[in-house]
């Protein structure tokens, strides 16, 4: 008996860390780089556990999530991040979805998505990615180079991202010039 409650007590506490973990907003102050990579390589470890929903075939590479949220987030420290846990800069045009409004342009048509955590942020971004139109290739290519190598190569995949940004081609350079500056770094190793 005294075995089963140490175990349950341990369980529980395991389990509000966790939860701690997944639901707390960061503070900008306080948030590391490395911090911003594991807190959302634990998030994308969470929602690829749905194995039915995102089949290996399926799996963004980690590389590319955290390289895309950097960018997108100023490594979590973005107001947006901050306020709304959007790591991606996800718009809406409806306006019952929660959402921030650009200091800039606070009578816009469009805002900001907010999330209650960064988790949410990254599935709505799966989701955007494994749905909408202008990812078809994306995806074709993700699912090509799962089917051929066994695995993908997120520098590959990046120039069909360019209709994430008004940007383009120049996103395009950017985020691979991230990456590479990571990967030089031996930074996903060390997360």
């Amino acid at each position: 008996n005294y075995m089963f409650t140490k175990v349950k007590y341990l369980v529980i506490k395991v389990l509000l860390a966790i939860a701690l973990l997944f639901t707390q907003t960061a503070n900008a102050a306080e948030i590391t780089n490395k911090a911003f990579a594991y807190k959302i390589k634990h998030c994308v470890e969470s929602i690829y556990a749905n194995k039915s929903m995102y089949p290996k075939s399926k799996q963004i590479p980690l590389e590319l999530v955290i390289a895309q949220a950097a960018h997108e987030s100023a490594w979590g420290k973005s107001r947006f991040a901050i306020e709304g846990n959007n790591l991606f800069g996800i718009r809406t045009w409806n306006p019952e979805d929660p959402q921030l409004k650009a200091k800039g342009a606070p009578d816009a048509p469009w805002g900001v998505r907010s999330y209650d955590n960064w988790c949410s942020s990254i599935e709505h971004y799966f989701f955007t990615l494994q749905t909408h139109s202008a990812y078809k290739e994306f995806r074709d290519e993700l699912q090509f180079q799962n089917t051929i190598s066994k695995q993908s190569d997120p520098i590959n995949l990046i120039p069909y991202l360019a209709p994430w940004s008004e940007q383009g081609p120049k996103y395009v350079r950017l985020l691979q010039d991230i990456l590479a500056c990571l990967y030089k770094k031996d930074f996903f190793n060390k997360i």
